[in-house]
């Protein structure tokens, strides 16, 4: 029998890496910064885990991730719950969402007040950190080690044919897509992830970082989208961030 082409062996062995956001907590519907408060789903967050639940109903999952923080946990339990065959579960503080420091609780505008207008994390997040909070290139390099170290479990999965299911944080998800993608990290803002949306990756495990392809961006459903448009709006006519 003739051997396959390589080509044709390394399509084969491409894996899908679904990301999926927290669903919303109380603090995030009211502006407020998260960070590491280990702040539970609120009932809207509650419902946005339910209908990623029901697009990934039929997905292979093999595996699902999540960070440590409950608002990650309780989502990824609501898809898990739902799923025929979720796979094994693998919790990891290495996805947890940045520290802020002394800005966790606080909105946007309640920052900008006591701050400074003009913050210079969301301008120039390397050389700028939050007061007591975790400098940005720590963050950059758990997550970078993490998906590594995926990738690398990935290569040696018996189930290759499944996919994986990553639950996290904006913060991390958006420095795992700039990583992938080539962008400066201060253009991070540019990424729009809402809560409860899912995202898609495909990557080659014993590839490197390049080898990772973006699929699709903040997959959500239409009437959530049409009011992302209108918050996106509002905040830009009111000189605020949507993307705090």
């Amino acid at each position: 029998m003739q051997a396959e082409p390589a080509e044709h062996n390394k399509v084969q062995r491409v894996r899908r890496l679904w990301l999926l956001r927290h669903g919303a907590t109380d603090w995030n519907l009211a502006g407020q910064l998260c960070g590491q408060h280990d702040v539970p789903l609120a009932a809207e967050g509650r419902a946005q885990a339910r209908w990623a639940a029901r697009r990934l109903q039929y997905e292979r999952i093999s595996r699902v991730y999540t960070s440590d923080l409950a608002r990650a946990t309780q989502t990824a339990a609501i898809v898990m719950r739902s799923h025929p065959e979720p796979g094994s579960l693998h919790v990891d503080a290495a996805w947890r969402e940045a520290s802020f420091g002394e800005w966790e609780g606080l909105t946007f505008a309640q920052i900008a007040e006591r701050y400074g207008p003009q913050p210079g994390f969301f301008t120039d997040p390397l050389h700028y950190t939050p007061p007591a909070g975790e400098p940005f290139s720590q963050l950059v390099q758990r997550v970078q080690t993490a998906f590594a170290d995926l990738m690398q479990t990935a290569a040696s999965d018996p189930e290759a044919a499944g996919d994986i299911l990553l639950v996290s944080h904006a913060g991390a998800l958006r420095v795992l897509l700039c990583t992938i993608l080539g962008l400066p990290f201060e253009r991070q803002w540019q990424l729009r992830l809402n809560h409860g949306s899912l995202s898609i990756i495909d990557f080659v495990p014993d590839g490197s970082l390049e080898s990772a392809t973006l699929v699709t961006l903040n997959m959500q459903p239409p009437a959530r989208r049409s009011q992302a448009a209108r918050t996106a709006w509002q905040a830009l006519k009111e000189g605020s961030s949507p993307h705090v």
